[in-house]
């Protein structure tokens, strides 16, 4: 699924599992979607409410509870509130076309705050469309469900997944619309191959 981002024909909006690809000229960019502030502000509204508990129940509550509620609040309302900023500001990973690199921020207990790996563009071998557990990633629980991810391989042979989509297997070609899609886009413009699966290749075939 993808949409039009203002006036500008070549500017698009590619929706993908918990993550949101931005392309437009010179730059594409895989932020945190809106979902995944969720999380986040759930944390935060239980650390607030932890808070709020210690200031009106100070009175009646033991020195156990008090503290318990309060290690809680400390330990929520920060890591939280960073996840939150990072779900509305943050960017995972950035193609910059006029520096010539994939810039993927790590991530420090979930929060996709850290150290940030380089990865010029010369030495990305190709772009790969696939299925979850075809990199020895954990399968998914129930076959019910499909998950196609957009994995990055390196000259040297590393991997590195850019995004994904997952729905219910009786819409596999649902999920992996959005994922070839900006396969396509990050292909063309790092001038890489693409590796399709062979389900899509079929159907090219066919069509």
């Amino acid at each position: 699924m993808s949409e039009v981002l203002s006036s500008a024909p070549d500017r698009r909006r590619i929706l993908l599992h918990r993550r949101v690809a931005d392309i437009r000229p010179g730059r594409i960019d895989l932020r945190p979607s809106p979902e995944a502030m969720v999380g986040p502000l759930i944390g935060v509204g239980i650390g607030a409410a932890a808070f709020a508990a210690i200031i009106v129940l100070r009175g009646t509550l033991p020195v156990l509870a008090l503290a318990m509620l309060l290690l809680l609040a400390v330990v929520l309302i920060p890591f939280a509130g960073m996840g939150l900023i990072y779900a509305l500001y943050g960017t995972n990973i950035i193609f910059d076309g006029r520096k010539g690199t994939a810039t993927f921020q790590q991530g420090v207990i979930g929060l996709g705050i850290g150290t940030v790996e380089l990865v010029p563009f010369a030495k990305i071998a190709q772009f790969v469309v696939e299925e979850a557990g075809e990199d020895d990633a954990d399968p998914l629980p129930t076959e019910e469900l499909t998950q196609w991810q957009l994995t990055l391989v390196k000259v040297s042979g590393k991997r590195r997944r850019i995004g994904g989509m997952v729905m219910l297997r009786s819409f596999e070609m649902a999920a992996l619309g959005p994922v070839i899609e900006l396969g396509r886009a990050l292909a063309e413009f790092t001038d890489k191959p693409l590796v399709l699966p062979e389900i899509e290749e079929n159907q090219d075939e066919g069509a």
